[in-house]
């Protein structure tokens, strides 16, 4: 027989508790600032040392009999945006422990979520606008090609074949770095002078950026197998390296990008400029001339050196 659907915004279908959709979870974290709502409460939600320590709360609860529960809502309504809040788990218990919860009236928690939340919304309309404004952007942006790679190799190293395919294997790199947004590109920048041994709170630190926009910079880095967030355990580190640190992924054998070949380390003898004007500027013509003048070249509003990425975006 047919199974029979259930309509979860009809407010007649029995109580049940649905799961928090995907897209309502990213909302609020996004405008959490990574910290739980709750007044005063500096519990940060996603540490530097890694994890998760958010919870979602319903202001009216998801079952019947639970704290502030709403008869006339539906189960879609229960679920929605509107009616979850972010906390920690000291928080949380608080609002919904049996004998705590009558101390928080609907009103009260409502006004605790419009006001915590009220403190990132204008970030969120920032980051929609600069959203837009990238897919209205991206398709003139374009990677200036190398030719010679002298400056990484000099005059003789190659044969004219081999050079034409090293040659195609930089370019491949280079376009495949202007599909990133320029804000992604700085943080890769900063990773790779930092030999990747920079962690989410440095990285936040020296760009300028909220943990939380660092994540999702790094989130669009490791779709595009750029850097990602390093899994190893802390015991497993070597001598230096940050636990949760940002690593750059030209190493990894299944990367489709750098065909598991190490990419910017033999490029550091280049100069402490050549990653800003390669990552940032996209110019890898640089890598034709020789390191002296690759130094000397200017960037692209006639400065000796790009934009650093502590600038933020």
């Amino acid at each position: 027989m047919p199974t029979e659907t259930v309509d979860h915004d009809d407010v007649n279908t029995p109580v049940e508790r649905l799961e928090v959709k995907d897209s309502v979870q990213r909302k609020l974290f996004m405008l959490s600032g990574n910290e739980c709502a709750w007044p005063d409460c500096r519990q940060v939600l996603v540490p530097s040392e890694g994890g998760w320590f958010g919870h979602i709360a319903h202001i009216r609860a998801a079952k019947a009999g639970g704290p502030r529960f709403d008869q006339t809502m539906t189960n879609n309504q229960r679920r929605d945006f509107d009616n979850l809040l972010l906390l920690c788990a000291k928080h949380h218990r608080l609002i919904d422990d049996g004998e705590t919860a009558h101390r928080y009236s609907r009103e009260d928690l409502e006004e605790i979520k419009r006001r915590h939340e009220g403190r990132f919304a204008r970030a969120l309309d920032d980051l929609g606008r600069a959203e837009e404004q990238y897919v209205d952007h991206t398709a003139s942006i374009t990677a200036v090609h190398c030719s010679t790679l002298r400056a990484v190799y000099g005059d003789d190293f190659f044969s004219e074949d081999e050079l034409l395919t090293e040659v195609a294997r930089f370019n491949r790199v280079a376009d495949h770095l202007a599909t990133a947004t320029r804000a992604a590109r700085q943080l890769l920048c900063l990773v790779v002078e930092s030999d990747s041994r920079i962690g989410l709170a440095e990285a936040a630190r020296r760009s300028r950026l909220a943990r939380g926009e660092v994540v999702d910079l790094v989130d669009e880095l490791r779709r595009l197998h750029l850097a990602e967030f390093d899994p190893t355990p802390a015991d497993e580190l070597e001598p230096g390296q940050v636990r949760g640190r940002i690593a750059t992924l030209d190493r990894a054998y299944t990367n489709p990008i750098f065909d598991g070949l190490p990419f910017w380390e033999h490029l550091r003898t280049l100069g402490p400029d050549i990653f800003k004007k390669l990552i940032i500027d996209l110019d890898f013509s640089v890598l034709d001339s020789t390191p002296a003048e690759a130094a000397e070249r200017p960037g692209p509003d006639g400065d000796r050196a790009a934009a650093a990425p502590e600038e933020g975006r």
